[in-house]
Order: structure tokens, then sequence, then C-alpha cells
């Protein structure tokens, strides 16, 4: 008996099971204490998948985030490079003061083959992704912010604090997942 897969079961960003990882990778992970770490990581992750059904009903089900974004009053700037940084590669960013977006072409053209998906398919993925960032900053709040940890921590003195940077790609990476889903039952 055989099991239909959902577009997300081959998603190329880290899935919900790989959040907790995610957000392993963040600089201020060690600050995090061990038994909020699953609760923060559910917290984004739950965040990104509600505004993906937002966005969806918003949108009538639109599944182009080209048109997505040039409805919602960003500018999109295609750059035709590779771009890497620090032995990391780049496929877009969200430049928030100006609800901009980069996509780099070269990156995501190499991302695509290595994920087996078309260009366009991938553009339209990581710019899915890019979509959430300029929710946080116009409409959800940051969701780096729905946990902070002290900037500086001197035995039980603390001093500043900051939110954790993975929480924010967790809820882009849930958004980006949960959206080609929410499409594909709607054409059921």
């Amino acid at each position: 008996m055989g099991e239909k897969k959902r577009k997300s079961d081959h998603f190329p960003f880290p899935d919900h099971d790989l959040a907790l990882k995610e957000l392993s990778y963040d600089s201020c992970y060690s600050k995090i204490p061990a038994e909020d770490r699953k609760p923060i990581t559910e917290k984004a992750w739950a965040r990104g998948e509600a505004a993906a059904r937002d966005t969806f009903a918003q949108f009538h089900g639109s599944y182009d985030f080209f048109a997505i974004c040039q409805e919602s009053g960003l500018t999109l700037k295609e750059k035709n490079i590779d771009f890497v940084s620090g032995n990391q590669r780049y496929f877009s960013d969200y430049v928030s003061g100006r609800k901009e977006v980069n996509l780099y072409l070269k990156s995501i053209e190499l991302w695509a083959k290595e994920n087996s998906l078309d260009l366009r398919s991938a553009e339209n993925l990581i710019l899915s992704h890019e979509f959430y960032h300029f929710l946080e900053w116009t409409k959800l709040g940051l969701t780096s912010r729905l946990y902070q940890v002290p900037m500086i921590q001197l035995g039980k003195l603390k001093f500043g604090h900051t939110g954790i940077r993975a929480l924010s790609e967790i809820g882009a990476h849930a958004f980006a997942g949960t959206y080609p889903d929410l499409f594909e039952l709607s054409e059921k």
C-alpha cells in the first residue's frame, strides 16, 4: 500500500524534523537552556506555518511569489552572481529598510540543479522564504525575538539581551515548506 508523498517531502530546506539541528547552528545556542530548545523551535515553526496559511488565504491560493512580492510592494533585484562569503553560499537576502529582495541567480541555479528543481521553481521557493522575512519586518514581528538570551553573562550578572537568529530561519523554512502543501491540497 503506497502513500502519496507531499511536495515538502522533497523540500530542499531543513524540514520540521531538522529544526532543532538548525537551532544548534545559532551562535547563541549554548545560552539556551536545554529544556527551552524544543519549545522555542516549535513556536517558531508554528509561526511560519500560520503565516503560510494566512498568506495563502490573502492571495487566494496563488503560489506565484513573483506576483505576491510585487503586489506586496517588494522590489526584486536579480543579480547574476554566485554569492559566496565565508564558505557560505547565499541565494537571496531581504533588505528590510528598502523592502527589497536580492536574488543571486548563479547561486540559485546551482542550488536548483543540486535539488532537481527547474530554475523558476527554485526562484519561487527562495522568494517564499524571503517573503516570510518581509512579513517579520512588516507584520509579524521578528521571530528571532520570540526568545532572548543575555548578550553577556558574568556569573549571575547578565547584561543586555539578544534574540536567536535561527528562530527566524526556522519560521521561514516552515513558511516555505507549508505553502506548497497548501497549494497542492487546494488543487485536489
